[in-house]
């Protein structure tokens, strides 16, 4: 049986899955082990060199017998933070610690390691995490004390590790919103979908790892605005409009103060308001003028000031807020990348209110990676629109559960006094319980 373990619980005796890797380096053919299924969620790329014949025994039995602590501790080295075992090859975890995911169960879906509700705790906690990272971070940079890269880099690594096991998970967390310490929640927000995007691209951890550090320090320059500015609950006049506009410029300068973070990194701070069609700020960058990973953090930007709510204005429903970005694609924001963006949060964000073709109403509970027509649901109301007793989990993939549903509309859930999170979080207390099962 294969299982997903974190890395602390390998240990000698157990086999790990593994592949081989061949590289043409300097006019010679290298070649280096790496685990399957894995994590390597740290700064490094690299990979362990293999010597000798031991290719041909990793590749004939498609993995790798730990007889000595010498490879354990070069993984690790390495970053990595999670591997796969085989239990019928090798020995396996003691009773009293788990895989990362069951085994018994199907396997998640396809680019993810773990299932959905697996990963939401570990994915809720890790934010939670990071964001107290973020603002102390924040409040560092406003006493003058600067940044400390090697705390963000940690958290950084933690939130990147989540979205490696299941990307959906944290994505679905964005939905939050909270009225403050908004510039903390929005870095936390704008990095999840950005590290998202660049998940769906397949990057290697090393540049996930840059954007994840980057893009929670994309406004940090909003500490060097003046806070009757920065909280002006109404419309700026031209002269605090300029000031509160150079929180970019000041994100880059703070990153480059600090003398550690790439040129790549501090681009991102620096760009994530610049626009296609040369319409943004600062510098009025178009096209490919901007940084690829600056037009991805321009999207999510956009997106979260649109839904989060503030104390002088309410949120934007998820549906129009997406549907404004769409509306501007190719204008002000990359094409590639609004495409890559619907497919992170999907058609139906999680925490989306929708109606029926049976005229119930439903909140989307967990997405569907297969076909993000046919997301998880909790329906709230019968056929009829009375309200149910408690709400109706159903897998719109499941011919069983969906019994011929399907999602038409979008709703907002204020028109409704329908209050998402409290339902979500019955809904998680109840379990997979549901009417049909208790039938």
């Amino acid at each position: 049986m294969k299982k997903l373990i974190e890395i602390k619980h390998l240990d000698v005796g157990m086999f790990l899955e593994a592949e081989v890797v061949r590289e043409e380096r300097e006019g010679e053919e290298q070649r280096f082990v790496v685990p399957r299924n894995a994590i390597q969620a740290g700064q490094s790329s690299k990979r362990a060199r293999l010597t000798g014949t031991m290719h041909e025994r990793i590749t004939r039995d498609g993995g790798l017998m730990l007889s000595s602590s010498g490879f354990i501790d070069r993984f690790r080295e390495l970053g990595y933070t999670s591997v796969t075992i085989d239990t019928d090859k090798g020995k396996d975890l003691p009773e009293t610690v788990k895989p990362l995911t069951d085994p018994t169960r199907p396997p998640p879906p396809s680019g993810r390691l773990v299932h959905f509700d697996e990963e939401i705790e570990r994915a809720s906690e890790a934010r939670e995490a990071t964001t107290e990272t973020l603002k102390t971070a924040l409040e560092d940079v406003a006493s003058g004390r600067g940044v400390d890269p090697e705390r963000l880099q940690g958290a950084s690594e933690v939130i990147t590790e989540s979205i490696l096991r299941n990307v959906d998970a944290m994505v679905s967390l964005t939905r939050i919103k909270q009225h403050d310490p908004y510039t903390a929640i929005h870095c936390m927000n704008v990095c999840t979908l950005v590290v998202a995007m660049a998940h769906g691209q397949k990057l290697n951890p090393s540049i996930l790892n840059m954007i994840t550090t980057a893009t929670l320090l994309h406004d940090v320059g909003k500490t060097r605005v003046p806070l009757e500015i920065l909280n002006k609950p109404g419309r700026f006049e031209p002269h605090e409009l300029q000031e509160m506009r150079k929180h970019a410029t000041y994100s880059g300068d703070i990153m480059r103060e600090a003398g550690t973070f790439p040129e790549e990194a501090i681009a991102i701070a620096t760009q994530h308001h610049e626009m296609m069609n040369g319409s943004g700020y600062p510098l009025g960058l178009k096209g490919d003028e901007i940084h690829p990973y600056a037009r991805m953090t321009a999207v999510a930007d956009v997106y979260d000031a649109l839904t989060a709510k503030r104390v002088y204005k309410p949120g934007m429903p998820m549906y129009q807020a997406l549907l404004r970005i769409i509306k501007n694609r190719g204008t002000e924001f990359d094409d590639d990348t609004v495409e890559d963006f619907i497919k992170v949060l999907g058609l139906y964000p999680v925490g989306s209110l929708v109606e029926m073709n049976t005229k119930e109403q439903a909140i989307v509970i967990e997405p569907n990676p297969l076909d993000s027509k046919k997301p998880k649901v909790a329906l709230l109301t019968m056929p009829n629109q009375k309200p149910r007793a408690v709400p109706l989990v159903a897998s719109m993939i499941k011919r069983s559960e969906a019994e011929g549903r399907e999602i038409v509309k979008v709703l907002n859930p204020e028109d409704f006094e329908v209050d998402v999170e409290e339902i979500m979080k019955e809904v998680k207390e109840r379990g997979e319980t549901t009417e049909r099962r208790r039938r």
